[in-house]
């Protein structure tokens, strides 16, 4: 949520900053409340689309390995361990910013709502024909504002005053070009959106816009400018207008004179602008949907044992085949989240030392190495995570946390309890990334054999620790 936040304001802002600088004074008024409309959808949404540019260039960590040959296998063993119970991560719940967020987007949608049925109600008065207008008289407003082809005026409104024919035709314009139409969705974008400060300037913006685009129209009609200007100062001093409407003293009246004077530009000019804002923008739009903003998390799995080495065996059925599938279930959920890299894919033996070279040359972001426990004890079950007490503070605190969150996720699936154990194991000890080396279950126990030898289960598990990976601390 927070860098949906981010980077939507970054884009927006760069945007808007092409707007102000490029086109806000330029008298390409269509062109410039499309270009609003359209900046403002696209930078919202550009965030949440996933463009792929380099995909068919392989990262370094999804090479093949060929440095594997036969050797003779290490295995350790640590005794006397004190087992500690670690307690469950709770990440259900909401940051109070949520509820305060959430509160004022009630507020705003109540707002909405409260404004809509006040004009639902106008619309059911009498009205007077007029063209395709729909005038109504109303003592809400002595201002004269629109709403689809409805027309509030003040209910001593003279008709035939020379003034308000300006006027009409000016509201005419909103209703022709469906202003209402932009000011409804930008209202509701500010309910979604009200904390973001660039919404409010894209609102002003596209108001104002309006306004230039009717005030220009109507001159270009027949009306006369001296006369049209001096009707947008008599009535432009009057402050309020019934909420989500157009109108026609609503922007302020210097802008709007200057405006309707300003002489157009030459085309080229005009031209080259747009084009300079279309390419910018194109810029900004793929910045904000590029994918790669983050790079993911690199995950090495080490399926242990393998090969000559079958590692715990009960019921025919050996360590080193089960934690192979689970790691293969891992490797099909990388994603642009994840990554993650087996350090074998199939029943092949490596030495230790070879795993642990080949871990320290792809430079992972985290180790994984997968292995299923025994004891002559069968009461003996469920998970244990080892991780190394390093030197390196930074090291020994991500290792400690993510053992602490993949072991208490997977107690999700059934199993008894989860541990967290310091230890010395070479594969966690020499491996210079954060490691963790998993137990999963007991194959001597009944319950935990149940558990990982089941295809459905091995799925689960692989699962769970990709979600347990992407758990905030």
């Amino acid at each position: 949520m927070i860098g949906y936040f981010i980077y939507t304001t970054i884009s927006l802002a760069c945007a808007y900053g092409l707007y102000f600088l490029l086109l806000r004074k330029q008298k390409t008024f269509q062109f410039n409340r499309f270009f609003l409309i359209g900046s403002l959808v696209l930078c919202l949404i550009s965030p949440l689309l996933e463009i792929e540019f380099f995909n068919s260039v392989p990262r370094i960590t999804e090479l093949p390995i060929n440095t594997l040959t036969n050797a003779s296998a290490s295995l350790e063993t640590i005794e006397n361990v004190e087992f500690g119970e670690i307690e469950m991560i709770n990440t259900s719940q909401r940051s109070p910013f949520f509820y305060v967020y959430l509160t004022i987007s009630l507020f705003f949608v109540f707002r909405f709502l409260k404004n809509f049925f006040q004009i639902f109600k106008l619309t059911r008065h009498k009205h007077e024909r007029l063209g395709n207008l729909k005038l109504i008289r109303s003592k809400d407003s002595k201002l004269v504002s629109s709403f689809f082809n409805y027309v509030f005026i003040n209910e001593n409104q003279d008709l035939h005053d020379e003034g308000f024919t300006s006027i009409l035709k000016h509201e005419t314009v909103h209703f022709e070009e469906r202003h209402i139409l932009d000011i409804i969705f930008i209202e509701l974008l500010i309910c979604l959106f009200w904390l973001n400060p660039i919404i409010w300037l894209y609102r002003k913006a596209i108001l104002q816009n309006h306004e230039y685009l009717a005030d220009d129209k109507s001159v270009s009609s027949g009306i006369d400018i001296e006369n049209y200007s001096n009707t947008i100062i008599n009535l432009g001093q009057k402050e309020y207008r019934i909420p989500l409407t157009s109108g026609f003293n609503f922007i302020q009246i210097k802008n709007r004179i200057i405006m309707l004077h300003q002489s157009k530009t030459s085309v080229l000019n005009r031209t080259l602008k747009i084009a300079s804002v279309m390419l910018l923008f194109a810029g900004v739009f793929a910045f904000s949907s590029y994918k790669d903003l983050k790079e993911p998390l690199v995950v090495i799995v080490d399926a242990g044992h393998g090969g000559k080495d079958s590692g715990q065996i009960s019921n025919n059925i050996s360590e080193k085949d089960i934690v192979l599938t689970i790691s293969k279930q891992l490797k099909l959920l990388s994603d642009d989240k994840v990554k993650f890299i087996m350090s074998r894919d199939s029943d092949e033996f490596s030495s230790l030392q070879e795993r642990i070279d080949f871990i320290n040359e792809q430079k992972p972001d985290l180790v994984l190495s997968l292995h299923c426990n025994a004891h002559s004890d069968v009461s003996r079950s469920g998970i244990e995570a080892y991780y190394y007490e390093s030197e390196n503070i930074e090291r020994h605190s991500s290792s400690m946390s993510y053992s602490s969150r993949i072991a208490s996720k997977l107690l999700e699936l059934g199993f008894e309890s989860s541990k967290l154990i310091p230890s010395n194991f070479k594969i966690i000890k020499e491996s210079e990334s954060p490691s963790v080396l998993l137990e999963i279950g007991f194959l001597t126990n009944v319950k935990d054999y149940a558990i990982v030898t089941n295809a459905k289960k091995q799925q689960e598990i692989a699962k769970t620790i990709y979600e347990a990976l992407l758990m905030k601390e």
